[in-house]
């Protein structure tokens, strides 16, 4: 496999400069014969894969995991995607083993037909999320996002409708999750945003009450929104759009 269609992203702190990848990966190319699970999935994954009594779960489980293939490929210098294992921690978050893996973690996740992942240097820490936005349940997750009164001051102003503005508190919340490797697995206020501000036409960016060293950025593209929480002192080259 190739990691063609990978967009590459690079990210600076200070004087030092890394690179990171971002791969976007949907159920349509999934119909391609490179993506079949023996050419994606190591050994241990084809072992979970086969596991799953549902087909939905299965073709969720390889949209993922192909994803992160796509994107970990050139940070590892690795074309043969099941010499990559990705296998899941305590809490869910995505570790890799593979002999250039020192130094080397993915983020992922998967929405409605679409995966994204990001291959990112170990020392900075980075979550990603995608949603995808849903005007009939917006009012039950925003009452269970337990919105902080800036986040409800927010809401009351901002010229959003529900849906995308759910998108943009649970995403944010969500990528911020996965950063710190442990999930949403703390209440939900504690990761309530502040500072949200609209950066650009369906972009907007802040940071973290309560995790003063992290930022965020999310973007609407469509009917999916792509969120981002990484080191506040990280600047990217250029911003990935799907």
């Amino acid at each position: 496999m190739t990691s063609e269609g990978v967009d590459q992203l690079t990210v600076r702190l200070g004087a030092t400069e890394r690179h990171s990848f971002l791969a976007v990966v949907t159920d349509a190319m999934l119909q391609l014969p490179s993506y079949v699970p023996d050419l994606v999935l190591s050994e241990r994954e084809l072992a979970r894969y086969d596991a799953f009594r549902f087909a939905q779960k299965r073709a969720g489980f390889l949209l993922g995991r192909a994803a992160a293939k796509r994107a970990l490929a050139p940070m590892l210098d690795e074309e043969t995607w099941p010499a990559i294992d990705v296998h899941p921690g305590v809490f869910g978050q995505p570790l890799v083993r593979h002999e250039h893996a020192l130094g080397v973690d993915v983020t992922l996740s998967h929405s409605n037909g679409m995966a994204v992942a990001l291959a990112y240097p170990a020392e900075w820490p980075m979550g990603i999320d995608l949603e995808t936005v849903k005007v009939d349940v917006a009012a039950t997750v925003l009452a269970e996002l337990d919105p902080s009164a800036e986040e409800r001051a927010w809401l009351a102003t901002s010229s959003l409708p529900p849906a995308p503005a759910c998108a943009v508190l649970w995403g944010a919340r969500e990528a911020l999750g996965k950063a710190l490797k442990t999930g949403l697995n703390s209440p939900l206020r504690l990761f309530a945003l502040c500072g949200i501000t609209q950066s650009e036409p369906g972009g907007w960016v802040g940071g973290y009450a309560n995790f003063p060293r992290f930022t965020w950025r999310v973007t609407q593209i469509g009917s999916r929104a792509l969120s981002l929480a990484f080191p506040r002192d990280i600047e990217f080259a250029h911003w990935p759009c799907l």
